[in-house]
């Protein structure tokens, strides 16, 4: 039992979660407080991506995918790709939110869980697919 335990607890898809949770509440708390600083939505919406981005990429690097580059320039291409792919769905996030919001009419607030629950999918497929592989020797 402890075993399983222990292998549960190790797992690289509950350690996703509990990061993707962070990230996502930190996504959450940065956009609701600039909300109520009276900060237009789509701004408040960018600067809390940004952040949120960046707290993203150390827990998945250091703690998720426990990525280790064998180069400066490996280090940098990942980082790259970890950009564009968070760029990716931090568009997906944005425009999904005006979409939401304006087009179908949903509120501010729950048009930002919906998509933060799509991009956390997201997120983990690019991660796992094309931002932290696992690269010959």
């Amino acid at each position: 039992m402890k075993k399983y335990i222990e292998k549960i607890f190790s797992s690289e898809i509950l350690r996703y979660g509990i990061a993707g949770g962070c990230v996502t509440l930190s996504n959450a708390l940065f956009y609701f407080l600039f909300l109520q600083a009276g900060i237009v939505y789509t701004v408040a919406n960018v600067i809390s991506l940004v952040l949120s981005k960046t707290v993203g990429y150390l827990m998945n690097k250091f703690w998720v995918y426990r990525s280790k580059c064998a180069s400066l320039k490996d280090a940098f291409f990942e980082l790259v790709r970890f950009i564009g792919a968070r760029g990716f769905t931090g568009l997906v996030d944005f425009f999904g939110v005006v979409l939401l919001v304006e087009i179908c009419g949903f509120g501010e607030r729950i048009s930002k869980i919906i998509l933060m629950l799509l991009v956390i999918i997201l997120n983990y497929i690019l991660g796992k697919k094309a931002v932290f592989v696992k690269r010959g020797k």
